[in-house]
């Protein structure tokens, strides 16, 4: 191979930053070239009262440029204001999309079960509809009627922790308080205000005994309405996300901590005027410009939600099957060969698929017990999971490559798979048919043999032509074989003798510093999520670089789930916190207030210990 092509293989496989860029440069070519327009319609609420307004958003995806955007007629609502567009790229799970957004407030006309028809786009010399929706709109409650207070304004018989305490809280919620070791749990953390108010998250959850999989990210802006106690509240995700817990006992969610800068306008009655009710008081006010702007108040309070506390417990040992190993939930298997005959000593693939909904993202490859005369190798890993649901749902499959060195009819053994299926509190046990695979002789690789150039006869004998070819080529070996001896002469004089003392030097690895000094380097940038993404990137090629992945099947799942199998447990749960805390910090909406250099030892001191323990 020559030279500068070995350089260049080279820099690709020893220098993150080179790597990263030429893989950023692929993915973005190749979600580019496949991606497809899709437009969803997206309520806040499909439930509204006669007198209450609700969001409804068109969602394309795809494409950052819209041709054209067709609306639905709304006969039966109330258009209040008009589209609000936004435009914005998501990478999630290693897929990059672009979008484009639009946002209208509507106000139900009438009562009943009202239909909104669908949305046509014009993106990409494509036209795509979106599907139809129904609204249930049922009568006011009575204490709809009256106009909502409006909460921004401090009144002089009100407090402002008073104001605080009502208006605005954070709120976290599972969807259930016991459950087994491996059983998914639901957990959402959202924030509700009412009030005009910054936030920025300041502690996340601790999630300790939890394996974590994200399902929704939290993007910029978007928020719905939701009804607490009778009260409309703005309502934001802060982080929604599966917990498989991974040991029994009593396991605590600890709360998530949110700084909110809030800004009150302090009222102020002069009005000697009686009122009947507060809202005639501020209509008064506002009418006698007795609100002064000298009037607005702005304090900081930290808000925490509840601390949670899940008991967890052990599958049952009773009726425990041999070849249960931790998959809960309810699955499917198959197996098959992909090729059912081959020559002795050549590859052939045991294919598992294991389908169905539960912890797929905890589950390894089934063990397959071979018999003597075959050479098994590591399992390659696909997914193919749904995370926008709980539970997860979703295939695995697992490519075991194998040879065999006999002749004859090879029979694969019967695979056994079982999983505890938590519903019914009882364990079942799959089982494959045996496989026949046709082994023929070895086949041997014959050396190519170059035919001889036939030699026109021109009247000169053939003896003489290969007599003249034959001293020239004798000449050539000759001349070569003194220049090399002299080289070999000069090269021996200078360089020091293979001996076991002095064996011949190894290729040094890629170092951890060098897979982090991205990172690193991007530790003060002005453009914080720079970090928590060169440090994802860091992270992924230190973990192909060790243990010779593809790059393209590489995430943050796949990564947990090989560690997992190498029983590298706490590096696993470390893995996830840290690739969690760089994902949450690239796509909040609030800025996290993380210790980047912190973070950075942290993940530092992961690959070292990754780094003894694989290498033992």
């Amino acid at each position: 191979m020559p030279a500068h092509l070995r350089l260049i293989l080279y820099r690709m496989y020893t220098q993150p930053l080179y790597r990263f860029s030429c893989t950023a440069i692929l993915l973005l070519v190749i979600t580019v070239a496949t991606a497809q327009v899709k437009l969803a319609v997206l309520p806040s609420k499909t439930v509204v009262q006669l007198t209450e307004t609700f969001q409804l958003q068109f969602v394309v995806e795809g494409t950052n440029e819209v041709d054209e955007f067709i609306p639905p007629a709304f006969h039966n609502f109330e258009k209040i204001g008009g589209y609000d567009k936004t435009t914005g790229v998501t990478w999630v799970n290693g897929s990059l999309t672009e979008y484009v957004t639009y946002t209208v407030t509507l106000r139900p006309k009438t009562k009943g079960r009202l239909s909104i028809e669908p949305a046509t786009v014009k993106a990409s010399g494509k036209i795509v509809t979106s599907l139809g929706l129904v609204i249930f709109v049922k009568p006011a409650a009575e204490q709809a009627v009256a106009e909502e207070r409006p909460d921004y304004y401090l009144l002089p018989n009100e407090t402002f922790k008073e104001k605080i305490t009502k208006n605005l809280f954070v709120k976290a919620t599972i969807d259930k308080q016991r459950c087994y070791v491996g059983e998914p749990v639901l957990a959402t953390f959202k924030l509700f205000t009412r009030l005009d108010s910054e936030s920025k998250i300041v502690k996340r959850p601790s999630l300790n005994g939890f394996s974590v999989v994200d399902m929704e990210q939290p993007e910029s802006g978007n928020f719905s309405k939701e009804m607490v106690n009778g009260k409309m509240y703005n309502c934001y995700l802060i982080r929604k996300v599966q917990l498989f817990p991974l040991q029994s006992g009593e396991l605590t969610i600890e709360p998530v901590e949110v700084e909110n800068l809030v800004r009150l306008i302090k009222a102020k009655v002069r009005s000697t005027k009686e009122t009947s009710t507060w809202l005639d008081a501020v209509m008064d006010k506002m009418k006698e410009a007795e609100i002064e702007s000298a009037g607005t108040i702005e304090e900081r309070v930290v808000l925490k939600s509840d601390e949670l506390k899940v008991k967890v417990l052990d599958v049952p040992e009773k009726n425990k099957p041999e070849s249960f190993n931790g998959a809960v939930g309810t699955f499917t298997m198959e197996t098959a060969l992909l090729n059912n005959r081959i020559a002795a000593n050549d590859n052939a693939t045991l294919r598992i698929v294991i389908k169905g909904k539960g912890n797929l993202p905890m589950i390894t490859a089934p063990v397959v017990k071979w018999p003597s005369g075959v050479d098994s190798f590591d399992a390659r890993l696909t997914e193919n999971l749904d995370k926008q649901h709980a539970p997860i749902s979703g295939s695995k499959t697992f490519d075991i490559p194998f040879s065999v060195t006999q002749t004859g009819t090879f029979v694969v053994p019967a695979i056994q798979f079982s999983y505890f299926d938590e519903a019914t509190k009882t364990y079942h046990t799959l089982k494959s048919d045996t496989l026949q695979l046709q082994v023929t002789a070895a086949v041997k690789r014959k050396t190519p043999v170059f035919e001889q150039a036939v030699l026109e006869d021109e009247g000169t004998p053939r003896w003489v032509w290969v007599a003249s070819v034959g001293s020239i080529i004798l000449v050539l070996m000759i001349a070569v074989l003194l220049i090399q001896a002299k080289r070999t002469k000069k090269e021996t004089a200078v360089v020091t003798p293979l001996t076991e003392d002095n064996p011949i030097p190894e290729i040094a690895k890629t170092s951890i510093e060098n897979f982090l000094q991205p990172a690193a380097d991007t530790i003060n940038s002005t453009h914080k999520k720079q970090f928590y993404t060169m440090l994802m990137q860091g992270m992924q090629d230190y973990m192909i670089d060790r243990y010779k992945l593809e790059a393209q099947a590489v995430n943050t799942l796949s990564t947990v789930s090989l560690l997992k199998q190498q029983q590298l447990m706490d590096e696993a749960e470390q893995y996830q916190q840290i690739m969690s805390t760089c994902e949450l910090a690239v796509f909040s909406p609030v800025e996290l207030n993380d210790d980047r250099e912190e973070l950075l030892h942290a993940a530092n001191n992961l690959l070292q210990q990754i780094e003894t323990k694989h290498s033992v």
